[in-house]
Parts: structure tokens; C-alpha cells; sequence
């Protein structure tokens, strides 16, 4: 049982805490670095502050403090991506360095092949100890043998934080003379969405996201999930606040990100940056110089391999990823041509066979409907979904606008649960993809070519399209029983 009186000392840490407003005096780094790799649930990249001087079409409706001064303090990525929009594949992508199908990991609720490697085995060969705190979501275990922190999957609407801060904090000090690798997986602003102060945000006066439909309900959501982005916000915060109170910020590799998009339609679950692009925040002081941006794009199998090299390791070759730390130390403005997206609808609860492939440069995104002959089915428009209850389905009460005469309800509604073969966007005049050109034929080479790039992708991953998808239930976690 917790200690009253730590998490008081804790708050009077955090309350009293100025190192985000003060900039620090960096003592001399040592090597090699620890490293923190933080990552939230289901948030939407855009609804970090921090995104909101860079972009001018940012609903800016949060404010993340924390987070926006981590940013300050190191580099801030704005073409970060991970390939799949759904919890478990995204994960697995970033532990392990290689793309769903490759490892096995490709549906929803789905394992690796057990001979992977993740961070914890190259982790642990250079001599680190390695932990994970917060949302379990990976398997099977000798895949990702990281020391538990805490007890797992303990999100609550009570409590500092959806994890356990002070078993982070046994971590962090346990041992000065090795160095430590901790994965802290936040579960906001994952649903049901019960933490966080949702009297922070009006209802009435938020800018509700361009590719939505704005209704009483979806702006009642919206707060919810709000109150949960500010909810991780000051989870950052105390984590920072742990760091500096060990006295090892300056030499850690702190890393923040938002994973996939939020569990609304249009987002998770989909190939549309609102569900795969991801924010992407990294400081090593002394090494990555402050308050910088790079529009290199990444990918969350990057991740593993850039650690590995910035620890002083090897780099497997057999990893799909490759290290981004020259994009770090400001040697190279150039990682990757491409971000490439795969999505498995098979053996996610309540949805159909809808296998989706997407390819993206800095300018222009491909993304293929692999059976556009189905209409788009998951958690998000199935009446028969028991989370509509709690607020999911949010396209069913897009539906009832469009029924009332709600014209932009009714083509968003449409777009959704019908989609063509092939869709085409301008990602600079058009963020959102809500204007498909893939039928202008000035674009007809340009789709051409994205076209034969992404099929040597999958060709290289393995990857046989919808016989892929349907083979998804060879790879479901043993306790899930959503395939048919």
C-alpha cells in the first residue's frame, strides 16, 4: 500500500518545480545515456500544444505545458509516423524495430513471432536494466522481457497518474552505477475517458477538427478526451520531476510521443494522418540542440535502431528501422523518402475484413482500399458495439445529423463507411484528406510511381495484401476471441 506521505512530497515537488520555466545549467553528459521512452494512448498528435506554432490548421483547444517545454528543451519531429493505427501493431512496431507483418504482429490484439528481438534483449546486451511501467499491449513474453513496473493495465479516474509514479521512481534510483532503459506507456487519453478536469474546457467554444461533424455530442466527447490530454500533460511533468530530482536529466534520452490518433472515426483505425501521424518529441541535453524541428520523415521502427546507436551499440541489420541520429545531432536533414501504413480490420472487436495499405512522401499521401467492395466496419459504426454506450460510436450520432438534412454530415458519414479503391491527397493543401484526387489526372504518374513503390514494400515485408488480412487470426494474443 502507498505511502500518504510520498505522494504528498511528490506534489510538493511537482508544485514547486521550475526547471520547465528556468533553463538549466547542463553538467557534462555522461556515457552511455539512459533513456525514457514515454508514450500516451490514442491522442491525437495535433492536440499537442506544442504543434500549434507550427501548423495554422492545429484546432488549439489543449494546452500541454509539459510537454511544450520538453520540446523547448530538445527537438520537436513533424513528419513522425507509426505504420498502423491500432494499439498493439503500433506498440510492437516501436519495441521491436520491425514493421507489423514482419514481425508477426500485424493485427489488433496480436503477438510477435516468438524469435523476435525487442529493445529489452538489445538493451539489456549493452548492459542496461530495462523496465516498462504502465499499459501492457505486446506479447508473448520472452518477445518483451522487460521488468514489470508496477502493476500493469491499472488505469483509474483516481490517482497522480495511470501508472504507478512511485514504483517509476524505485526504478529510476535503484542502481546509479548501471545505466537504465524505461518505458513509461501512459493509458490517457485511451476511453473510458475518467481522468482529468474536464471543467477546463468549454464545450461551446471549441474548434472542432475540420474533418469531424460538429454536434452536442461529438464537442461533449471532445472535453472528455480533452480533460485526458491534460491529464497526460502533467504525467510528463511528474515524470520530468523524478528525473531531476535523481539529478540524471542531463544524461537521459527523453523521449515523448502520442501514439495513434483517438478512437474517434477517421483516426484509429485508418491510414489518414489523423490516426497514424504521430507527435514526436526527443531531448538529450548537451546533444540535441534546444528548441529545434526537423520535417525528416520518421517511423516508429526507426526508434529501437536510433537508440541502439545513440547507446553506443551496433545496429542489427535485420531491423526494418534505421537510426534518425544524425537527423539529432543536425548532420543530415534526411531520413526517409517515404512513411508506408498497413492496416489489418480482421480481429478488431466488432469490425469486418478491410485490409488497407498507404504510402506518403512529404507531399503527397496513397492510400488503397485492398476490398473497397466492403463497407468500413469497426467499433466506431457498429450498432452492436457495447461501447457505443459508452460514447464510441460517435458516427452513429453523425448519422442522426445527416438524417436531420446535416449535408456535411451525411458525405462524412458516406466517405467513411464506403471508400473507394484508391484515395489521393495533397497533404499541404489539404491536411485532412478530405478532397480525394486520385481521379486528376495531372496526379496519374506521381500515383503511378507511389503506387510501385509501395507494392516492392510489401513485397519486401511479405506482405500478400487481403490474403494477409485474412490469415490475421494466426497471429491474435491467446486471451482474445474476436476473430471469427
Amino acid at each position: 500500500m502507498r505511502q500518504h506521505g510520498y505522494w504528498v512530497i511528490l506534489l510538493m515537488l511537482i508544485l514547486s518545480h521550475t526547471a520547465f520555466a528556468n533553463e538549466r545549467q547542463p553538467a557534462k553528459a555522461l556515457a552511455p545515456p539512459n533513456v525514457v521512452l514515454m508514450l500516451s494512448d490514442d491522442t491525437n498528435w495535433f492536440d499537442i500544444g506544442a504543434y500549434d506554432g507550427v501548423y495554422d490548421f492545429t484546432p488549439k483547444n489543449t494546452k500541454t505545458p509539459n510537454i511544450d517545454q520538453l520540446a523547448k528543451q530538445g527537438m520537436m519531429f513533424t513528419s513522425a509516423f507509426t505504420a498502423t493505427a491500432a494499439c498493439a501493431p503500433s506498440r510492437q512496431q516501436l519495441y521491436t524495430g520491425l514493421f507489423p507483418v514482419r514481425s508477426g504482429a500485424y493485427p489488433q490484439h496480436s503477438i510477435a513471432y516468438s524469435d523476435t528481438k525487442s529493445a529489452a534483449h538489445y538493451f539489456k546486451n549493452l548492459g542496461y536494466r530495462v523496465g516498462k511501467a504502465g499499459k501492457q499491449h505486446e506479447g508473448p513474453r520472452q518477445v518483451y522481457p522487460f521488468e514489470k513496473i508496477g502493476m500493469p493495465n491499472m488505469k483509474g479516474s483516481q490517482g497522480l497518474a495511470s501508472f504507478d509514479l512511485e514504483k517509476v521512481d524505485e526504478f529510476i534510483n535503484r542502481d546509479r552505477q548501471q545505466p537504465f532503459f524505461l518505458i513509461i506507456a501512459s493509458h490517457s487519453s485511451h476511453g473510458p475517458h475518467n481522468r482529468g478536469d474536464a471543467s477546463l474546457f468549454d464545450a461551446n467554444t471549441l474548434n472542432v477538427p475540420p474533418f469531424m461533424v460538429d454536434t452536442p455530442k461529438t464537442r461533449e466527447r471532445l472535453v472528455n478526451y480533452y480533460a485526458e490530454v491534460s491529464d497526460l500533460d502533467n504525467e510528463v511533468g511528474y515524470v520530468n520531476a523524478l528525473l531531476d530530482r535523481a539529478s540524471v536529466t542531463n544524461n537521459t534520452i527523453f523521449i515523448f510521443t502520442s501514439e495513434q490518433g483517438f478512437h474517434y472515426p477517421y483516426a484509429k483505425y485508418t491510414l489518414y494522418d489523423t490516426g497514424v501521424k504521430t507527435a514526436f518529441i526527443i531531448r538529450w541535453p548537451e546533444h540535441i540542440a534546444k528548441n529545434t524541428q526537423s520535417d525528416a520523415i520518421i517511423q516508429y521502427v526507426d526508434v529501437v535502431p536510433t537508440l541502439i546507436d545513440a547507446a553506443g551499440g551496433k545496429v542489427p541489420s535485420t531491423l526494418d528501422g534505421k537510426s534518425f541520429l544524425p537527423v539529432l545531432e543536425q548532420t543530415s536533414q534526411y531520413h526517409h523518402q517515404y512513411a508506408f501504413g498497413v492496416h489489418t480490420n480482421r480481429n478488431v472487436a466488432w469490425a469486418n475484413d478491410y485490409p488497407i495499405r498507404s504510402i506518403r512522401d512529404n507531399r503527397y499521401k496513397l492510400i488503397l482500399n485492398l476490398i473497397p467492395e466492403n463497407s468500413f466496419v469497426s467499433p466506431q459504426n457498429n450498432p452492436d458495439a457495447p461501447s457505443t454506450k459508452g460514447g464510441w460510436a460517435m458516427l452513429l450520432d453523425w448519422q442522426k445529423a445527416a438524417d436531420n438534412g446535416d449535408g456535411w454530415a451525411k458525405k462524412r458519414v458516406q466517405n467513411f463507411n464506403q471508400r473507394p479503391q484508391r484515395e489521393f491527397y495533397d497533404m499541404h493543401a489539404d491536411p485532412y484528406e478530405l478532397n480525394n484526387l486520385s481521379g486528376d489526372e495531372q496526379y496519374a504518374k506521381i500515383i503511378e510511381d507511389m503506387t510501385l513503390d509501395l507494392i516492392a514494400w510489401m513485397d519486401h515485408q511479405g506482405d500478400l495484401g487481403v490474403k494477409t488480412e485474412l490469415a490475421a487470426c494466426s497471429r491474435k494474443a491467446p486471451f482474445k476471441e474476436t476473430c471469427p
